[in-house]
């Protein structure tokens, strides 16, 4: 099955960005995976075997049924064996703090010490190949938890998804202006609404650009990227990205082109990103 992607129940939107499924029989090719930074946390719920590590060696361990992480500052090795189904969600940073308490630091979480009855219930239907059933059960879940935990949107919120919108580029003192705080007043109410810091968000919004720009057109040209992201020059683009995916962008983009484009034959990237139900700052 190739990769698919689908939209969550409107009530999700403003805390969900997508569900996404895929499935994958691994040989002994095919069972090395490295995945870099992601602007995302992502839910992944597995049907399978596979094991996480550092990319630069060491001990792998194995992935929980249902796993929540990400916003990460270092790439990720994933090792699969035989037949695998995974099911994810990819939510914004608030909405997993919402949801889940989630917050940039913690480590991985395994659901299914908290939410067991549920974890099993999705992940029996994935071995069974009932995507859809799957999928519905998931989301009966998330809307659960919505109803339960969701709050007002905030200033802290409204700031992250214009850093969304607008690539990363969008100033912190420029946002505190427009949201009537301080700087410093925004950024607390940022990490304590969005459990992240700005700068790492901003940061992290940026690469994951340059990564689907890239996957896009291999051979894309990095000094107009750079001026387009705010970057000072080409040369801090590339520091930037080695700093967070351990290869520079023309090695990433040789290795992409080998590899994944034919999977990623679709736009990635380029538009600007509304998050919906959330308004922009520059609409205040």
């Amino acid at each position: 099955m190739p990769f698919q992607e689908f939209l969550p129940d409107p009530r999700l939107r403003p805390l969900v960005r997508v569900y996404w499924q895929m499935e994958e029989l691994h040989d002994a090719g095919q069972e090395e995976h490295r995945f870099l930074p992601e602007r995302s946390v992502r839910l992944t719920f597995l049907a399978g075997s596979s094991w996480r590590g550092a990319v630069n060696g060491g001990s792998l361990q194995p992935l929980p049924e249902a796993a929540l992480g990400g916003l990460t500052l270092q790439p990720l090795r994933v090792v699969s064996v035989g037949h695998t189904r995974a099911l994810g969600v990819e939510l914004y940073p608030w909405g997993a703090r919402q949801l889940l308490g989630w917050h940039a630091g913690m480590p991985d979480l395994d659901l299914g010490e908290q939410y067991g009855a549920d974890v099993r219930a999705v992940c029996a239907l994935l071995h069974l190949e009932l995507w859809e059933e799957a999928r519905q059960t998931l989301e009966g879940w998330l809307l659960r938890l919505w109803a339960e935990r969701a709050v007002e949107t905030g200033k802290g919120v409204r700031a992250a998804a214009q850093l969304y919108t607008s690539l990363g580029s969008a100033r912190i003192g420029t946002l505190a202006d427009e949201l009537n705080l301080s700087p410093r007043q925004l950024e607390r109410q940022f990490v304590r609404e969005v459990g992240v810091k700005a700068k790492t968000l901003a940061r992290l919004i940026r690469f994951e650009e340059i990564h689907n720009r890239l996957l896009l057109n291999p051979a894309l040209p990095l000094a107009p990227l750079a001026y387009e992201l705010g970057f000072a020059d080409q040369a801090h683009l590339t520091r930037e990205f080695r700093a967070l995916s351990q290869m520079t962008p023309r090695t990433f983009a040789q290795w992409a082109e080998k590899r994944w484009r034919p999977v990623w034959e679709r736009e990635l990237a380029g538009a600007l990103v509304q998050v919906p139900g959330v308004p922009l700052v520059t609409a205040l």
